[in-house]
């Protein structure tokens, strides 16, 4: 299947393996979620991310309905990139559960204060980085941003930026043939659901002769990940947060 996706090209990406308590409080065998944490490193965080949430919104493990649902094995053993064992299956299983374990029990554990970034530093990253898609005047931004650092908490804040909501910025979608344009509803390896302007939706089936074309207003996020600095971050929702 050839897909000529407009998505970003991410760069090898080592897991991140969760803390013993996490591992602990989700009753998972130690070994296994270090087993599982190599292979997923070695074969999947390219695509996936580091700590499972997506190099986009389509690669998420954490808010898969699958994964969820701890149909992992079932898809992996379908996965068209890799020959998985039944053991890997297992391995990789285990350490998904653990993920989200460590994601659900969030609230029940206590953050450091986030604030901790240069607000001056953050607003000329933002200027330098941004401006092709937010405004900025006289430091702070307008339109979609303006307000943001009382709408939101800071870590709800950093939260958003580096993972923004795909709710109100849809994705266009070219498929050829049949050389059909609309809104991405939902795309696997397997097929696409788009609507097209007419309100119509289309479900295309992909093979060796489909092109996939997609334009995403959100890439420019994506396409920050593996040059963020951990400073970078901090000081760029330092500032998004003096945005009141």
């Amino acid at each position: 299947m050839k897909l000529v996706v407009v998505l970003l090209l991410t760069t090898s990406l080592a897991a991140q393996l969760p803390s013993r308590a996490a591992i602990a409080g989700s009753n998972q065998d130690e070994a296994a979620v270090e087993r599982g944490s190599a292979l997923f490193a070695a074969q999947c965080a390219t695509c996936h991310g580091p700590a499972g949430r997506g190099t986009n919104p389509a690669t998420d493990l954490i808010r898969s309905a699958l994964v969820r649902r701890e149909q992992t094995a079932e898809k992996l053993a379908t996965h068209p990139d890799a020959a998985f064992t039944k053991g890997q299956m297992e391995d990789l299983g285990a350490w998904l559960k653990v993920l989200l374990f460590s994601v659900s029990s969030k609230g029940n554990q206590d953050f450091l204060n986030i604030l901790t970034g240069d607000a001056g530093k953050g607003g000329r990253f933002f200027a330098a980085n941004c401006a092709g898609c937010h405004t900025l005047h006289s430091e702070k931004a307008t339109g979609d941003l303006a307000g943001m650092g009382e709408k939101y908490d800071a870590s709800v804040l950093q939260s958003l930026w580096l993972n923004p909501r795909r709710a109100k910025t849809p994705r266009t979608v070219t498929v050829t043939p049949p050389g059909i344009t609309g809104t991405l509803e939902r795309i696997d390896e397997f097929s696409l659901v788009l609507k097209d302007e007419a309100g119509t939706r289309h479900t295309v089936r992909l093979d060796d002769d489909t092109r996939v074309e997609i334009k995403d207003p959100l890439q420019a996020h994506y396409d920050f990940y593996p040059r963020l600095t951990d400073a970078d971050i901090h000081n760029v929702t330092a500032f998004l947060a003096s945005l009141k």
